[in-house]
């Protein structure tokens, strides 16, 4: 059913591309990809209703038909999107979405000044699995803040929009997408597997923290790379390097430490 519902809508899991936008930005063969803005220095700039309000406004206003919001949530200082479309597309997207926002914020706070912190992250989608961990790990961010006990309770996200099929910022297309996949998918299935890490969202420079997305890395990689045994990816230059270049993050750690840590690390 799945497979078959990934066909009508075209998207593919299975080829990587290699190509890279002109920034570095990893794309994503599915073109989903899990997008993320927060502001600078982690202020609340969401923090009210109305700002939550006005950013609402921002990314209905400047949508464009080639991007898709397939979930949504705004925090009192981030924001998650779930979206589909082209890379570049998306960018222009996020572009001006934050450029009205920070004109906004900065004439209403009487400020000068950034408003987010860079411009926005993204994270590619390469598999189904990893697409439904993304949908509801962005609708349990309210929960997991403990501002609601429900996440169809909290009003600044898509949940509402599924649950109660309330008009927003969700199209049609992704209504059906995601009524379908959700009879495979089902939250009672996806939640209580939730271990995925997304470096947004974790304190700065713990250990065991740096350990876990370190060993996902690993995981990705060499599920990307059937042919290849960890042996490999441990001894052989070219596949260290490879590795180095296709998953490293350096807000996480350096290209020294990854090495590093590949090295030490066991099975």
């Amino acid at each position: 059913m799945v497979s078959y519902l990934f066909s009508i809508f075209n998207l593919k899991f299975t080829e990587r591309s290699d190509e890279l936008p002109r920034n570095g930005r990893r794309k994503s063969s599915s073109d989903f990809y899990h997008v993320i803005i927060r502001g600078i220095n982690r202020e609340r700039i969401f923090e009210t209703n109305r700002h939550k309000e006005k950013l609402t406004k921002y990314l209905k206003e400047k949508e464009v038909e080639t991007v898709e919001i397939y979930a949504y949530c705004i925090m009192s200082n981030h924001l998650h999107l779930l979206l589909h479309g082209p890379l570049k597309e998306i960018s222009e997207y996020m572009k001006a979405v934050q450029t009205a926002y920070a004109m906004y914020y900065n004439r209403k706070m009487e400020r000068n000044g950034h408003v987010f912190q860079n411009r926005f992250k993204s994270f590619p989608i390469e598999s189904e699995e990893y697409l439904w961990q993304c949908f509801y790990y962005i609708h349990l961010n309210p929960v997991k803040a403990k501002i609601t006990g429900k996440m169809n309770r909290y009003q600044y996200s898509s949940a509402q929009e599924y649950i109660y099929e309330k008009k927003g910022l969700i199209r049609e297309n992704a209504r059906q997408f995601i009524k379908s996949g959700q009879m495979t998918y089902s939250a009672e299935r996806v939640i209580p597997q939730l271990e995925e890490v997304y470096i947004e969202d974790l304190p700065e420079d713990t250990k065991e923290q740096k350990e876990r997305i370190f060993r996902k890395w690993i995981e990705i990689y060499l599920e990307e790379h059937p042919d290849l045994q960890f042996w490999d990816l441990q001894k052989l230059p070219e596949n260290r390097k490879d590795f180095a270049e296709t998953m490293l993050d350096p807000r996480v750690m350096s290209r020294k430490e990854l090495l590093r840590r590949l090295d030490k690390f066991r099975q």
